[in-house]
């Protein structure tokens, strides 16, 4: 099994690993091993699937819990460093408990967009060369413009790199 971390992520596992007492490969076999029995001892356990947008028309049903102060503190915390609303991010709580699906804050969202804006212009540059190529025109193909085709596929995977690790991590709780 390979699994590509980067070296910041990496590092951290390692220096995890190491406060465990365990060498990184030990570790994610006894995580496997974890998740494996927590499957086999609750398999009446669901997963659900978001498998369309709810219509808006369709009402919303009430639903009233009570947390401690600093339960709601915390969640006002984190609501406002996501740049969303409390009821957002309890929302998008529950939505990740039950389908083990990433919700994506406003800033993984920005950065997606990002993201997809440069994938964009990369299928155009893409475009380009193809329509020349298929006109019949030799435009060569420089070691410069490939470069930046290059520049802007490692652009795009760094800022999708950086949103999928925030999606995940920022439902740790200490």
């Amino acid at each position: 099994m390979n699994i590509h971390l980067g070296a910041e992520l990496k590092a951290r596992w390692g220096d995890y690993c190491l406060s465990l007492g365990k060498s990184p490969g030990a570790a994610i076999k006894a995580a496997i091993e974890h998740q494996l029995a927590q499957a086999a001892a609750n398999p009446e356990l669901k997963t659900y699937q978001q498998v369309r947008e709810a219509p808006t028309q369709d009402p919303k049903q009430r639903f009233e819990i009570l947390l401690t102060a600093s339960e709601k503190a915390a969640i006002k915390e984190r609501a406002q460093i996501e740049r969303c609303s409390m009821r957002r991010w309890i929302v998008d709580s529950i939505r990740i408990g039950l389908t083990h699906e990433p919700q994506f804050g406003m800033d993984e969202i920005d950065a997606l967009g990002e993201s997809n804006y440069q994938l964009l212009a990369l299928g155009r540059n893409l475009n380009q060369i193809a329509r020349s190529l298929n006109d019949g025109e030799y435009e060569p193909v420089t070691i410069e413009r490939i470069e930046a085709l290059n520049g802007l596929i490692r652009k795009h995977t760094e800022v999708v790199s950086r949103a999928i690790r925030a999606s995940l991590e920022r439902w740790d709780i200490e």
